[in-house]
């Protein structure tokens, strides 16, 4: 591995901006997630209805997750991620201006369209940096969105508080991503994968995706792995308020408990990778989540479902990570391509969390369908050697 003192000043500096901009789009998006009960209530939507309208934030990415990896390649990850961060900014007004089912659906759709950009164009960006620390970091990223996730539910409580509405968060969350990205668009650096410039570099990126099953197997558990994440994102405020009877406010606690768990364990990743292995830390994070999905259902509690949401948070930290580094790592030429095509693959769990929660409440209870995700994360843990045995960027760097 490189000495840290070897790494180059551009590169350090690009690390820094790149996880800026994972902290601020995590708290921009938890803003939004954690005032889902109040718009629930504002909009009076229907178990059933409010799953379709969070499964549309998932459509809306995998329409334009695809478009986004081309625009990266095209104009590389710096640029997409400036754009996103403008459309997502007005996409949160759109969800705050919403007062009929109708206009809550096309500002849901257009949330997930425009975050589609930042999300393929930053995780891009950052495995291309981890290829020059040569060093598997792809969780310290992922640490920060959650820490900016945690920092914006804790907001937005405050907020709710102050406000009793959804907008001023909404409208924080709009400046602060705009912000962010004008202030780190110097020190995001223009990185470029060498391959992908050369004469040859189109006939290697379709080298490698008919040649690897890697986007397949990737894209299967990237599913499984957003499955349980939007269904946390989109139900766990939801169950604190109808199970255990919470107001809104501290509703947004169990988004807090679920990012600050995801942040923390993201933060330990690159060092339990490196002292454990992979397929230790995916398979004892599985176990763990499911305690924590038993322990939520089975002791209807404000703090026992916290402490469950915590554990569920913990469980699933690395896996998406490990995941993405391994899909931009499966097409080397074109990193962003690779994360794109199986984030398509994956959104299918994206969309399917809200939609099939939705439902099973709708018909059994909310305690019921929270057992999918138990049987999600125990999925990932039994069949995680799959994915533990391909390439991260860090060990595709170039010597």
């Amino acid at each position: 591995m490189r000495d840290r003192f070897q790494i180059p000043p551009d590169i350090r500096r690009a690390r820094i901006a790149t996880t800026a901009v994972f902290f601020v789009n995590g708290m921009a998006l938890a803003l939004f997630f954690s005032n889902i009960a109040l718009l629930k209530e504002l909009i009076a939507l229907s178990d059933a209805r409010l799953g379709t309208a969070l499964g549309l934030q998932g459509l809306g990415t995998v329409i334009f997750v695809v478009i986004g990896s081309l625009v990266a390649t095209r104009f590389g990850t710096r640029a997409t991620m400036l754009f996103g961060a403008v459309m997502l900014a007005l996409a949160l007004q759109m969800v705050g201006f919403a007062t009929q089912y109708t206009g809550f659906l096309l500002a849901i759709l257009a949330l997930g369209a425009s975050n589609s950009f930042i999300d393929v164009s930053m995780n891009a960006h950052a495995s291309l940096v981890e290829r020059q620390w040569r060093a598997e970091i792809m969780p310290s990223f992922h640490a920060a969105y959650n820490f900016g996730g945690f920092a914006g539910a804790s907001l937005a409580a405050q907020l709710i508080r102050a406000s009793g509405g959804a907008y001023s968060s909404l409208t924080v969350g709009g400046i602060a991503m705009v912000a962010v990205l004008m202030l780190g668009w110097v020190m995001l650096g223009n990185l470029k994968p060498a391959a992908e410039t050369s004469q040859g570099g189109n006939r290697a990126i379709t080298r490698h995706i008919l040649r690897s099953p890697a986007i397949v197997i990737l894209g299967v558990f990237v599913a499984l792995a957003l499955f349980v994440e939007n269904a946390m994102n989109g139900w766990s405020g939801v169950y604190l308020c109808d199970v255990v009877k919470a107001d809104p406010a501290a509703a947004a606690n169990a988004f807090a408990a679920f990012q600050l768990a995801l942040a923390i364990g993201r933060l330990l990743g690159s060092a339990a990778i490196r002292r454990f292995g992979a397929e230790c830390v995916v398979v004892s994070g599985g176990l763990l989540a499911g305690a924590g999905v038993l322990l939520a259902v089975t002791v209807a509690s404000h703090w026992a479902a916290l402490i469950g949401f915590a554990a569920i948070g913990f469980g699933l930290a690395n896996c998406t990570p490990m995941f993405f580094t391994r899909a931009a790592a499966a097409i080397p030429p074109a990193p962003a391509l690779g994360i794109a095509l199986v984030n398509t693959i994956g959104y299918i769990g994206y969309i399917c969390g809200p939609l099939a929660l939705g439902l099973v409440s709708e018909y059994q209870g909310l305690k019921t369908a929270f057992l999918l995700i138990l049987g999600a994360m125990l999925i990932i843990a039994l069949g995680c050697r799959l994915v533990t045995a391909l390439k991260s960027s860090a060990q595709i760097a170039v010597p």
